[in-house]
């Protein structure tokens, strides 16, 4: 693209396909993982990460929607809705109809006179009469039948994007009805955030040892800067000592869809909108105006839901914040979160501890906080779109903050939270 002028939009490309910054993280030898697995087969391959680190991007570099089946978990709550998915992806017709027709033929006889020349004299003519009798019959094929046969002779990858959305009960039916497909070579491929990366085990247990898992993990500050670095050249702007990019490296929260939203941001905020005719520099902005107006779009509608809690009520006991700000449970708990930095993977002792540190009076215990976790839970599963922004998993005794975007608002978008 040397040479090229390319809109900032489409250099920094936060939420889709980067082309110009997109970085293949080399060293982790993560295509030729994946590539490997399209090679070699019979298991299933289960490719995790945190929600917006490049997961799906990852694989649609290797394997294009024009060459897989690509399914969204987050459509897919019945085993039916799984095999329709397929059947129209494939463009199969699970009707079957034979038609047969029969004709009867019998001969009319019409008489008349025709005159010829001077002399008359009668015409007898003879026609054909038909009649015809169509029957149709039809016959509804088993969907999931005809998708398998074809699966099985196509062998064409499947990939099932968000498979942590799907239901347990459901995921349980999908693996099984598939083991016998990655048995005979079909190619299945299911991306998930980390901490459900081991849903495929979890819910079929006969799959232990047939799935191999790619973890991309987040990223270091130097695979974020590689972000900016191309995406700068291509611009043709600079950031002299790196000062910018290393700060917005250190707020992306390790992931390279805040990235490629804080590049984008930075280069329009300097009135760099396109490749530029000459060599121009970055300044920096105010920060704390910059990151603030990139929070306050964020998450805040979800952070509403989970600081207001199941429902509106009015008998909830006030709790006093260290910055004297007065709050509920709800509110105390998310204070606490965000006083970790916020982390993005914390146990109950470390929520704990942290409030702690943010109460001015007494801690609740420990089954209140508990049922608080399992409740913003449910209200970021059912409440709120998109990926859960908090999950906490009661077996593991652990709350994670699957969405960055979520972890970014709670450290900028909520004056005095901590």
């Amino acid at each position: 693209m040397d040479g090229e002028t390319l809109r900032v939009g489409q250099i920094f490309v936060a939420g889709g396909l980067p082309t110009v910054t997109y970085n293949p993280r080399s060293e982790l030898n993560l295509e030729d993982q994946i590539q490997d697995y399209l090679d070699e087969g019979y298991r299933i391959l289960s490719v995790s990460g945190p929600t917006k680190t490049g997961k799906t991007v990852l694989v649609r570099r290797i394997v294009s929607p024009s060459e897989g089946i690509w399914l969204s978990g987050g459509a897919i709550q019945t085993t039916d809705q799984f095999w329709d998915s397929i059947a129209d992806h494939l463009g199969l017709y699970t009707a079957i109809e034979h038609t047969s027709d029969s004709k009867d033929e019998a001969w009319r006889t019409i008489s008349g006179q025709a005159t010829i020349g001077v002399t008359k004299g009668g015409v007898d003519k003879k026609e054909i009469v038909a009649t015809t009798r169509s029957e149709k019959v039809s016959r509804a094929r088993n969907v999931a039948t005809q998708v398998r046969e074809t699966l099985r002779g196509a062998m064409t990858p499947l990939i099932i994007d968000d498979f942590h959305y799907i239901p347990q009960a459901v995921q349980l039916e999908i693996v099984r009805s598939l083991k016998d497909l990655v048995f005979d070579g079909l190619r299945v491929i299911v991306i998930a955030v980390p901490h459900r990366a081991y849903d495929v085990v979890r819910v079929e247990r006969e799959m232990t040892g047939r799935v191999q898992q790619v973890n991309i993990g987040f990223w270091s500050p130097a695979d974020l800067s590689g972000i900016a670095r191309k995406g700068f050249a291509a611009l043709n702007v600079s950031d002299k000592d790196e000062l910018l990019i290393a700060r917005l490296a250190e707020e992306s929260f390790a992931s390279p869809h805040l990235m490629q939203d804080f590049c984008l941001q930075l280069c329009k905020a300097n009135g760099y909108r396109s490749t530029q005719d000459r060599p121009r520099e970055l300044l920096a902005p105010d920060w704390d105006s910059f990151f603030s107006a990139r929070a306050s779009m964020a998450s805040k509608s979800a952070f509403d839901l989970l600081a207001r809690g199941p429902r509106q009520r009015t008998d909830r006991k006030e709790r006093e914040l260290k910055s004297g700000t007065v709050t509920d449970i709800y509110g105390a708990v998310l204070a606490a979160i965000a006083n970790t930095g916020p982390r993005t993977e914390l146990t109950y002792e470390e929520i704990r501890s942290a409030l702690k540190d943010v109460l001015s009076s007494d801690l609740p215990q420990r089954h209140e906080v508990t049922r608080i976790l399992e409740e913003m839970t449910k209200i970021a599963t059912n409440e709120i779109e998109g990926e859960p922004v908090v999950d906490y998993d009661v077996a593991l005794g652990k709350l994670y903050i699957s969405d960055p975007y979520f972890a970014f608002f709670l450290r900028w978008g909520v004056p005095g939270l901590s």
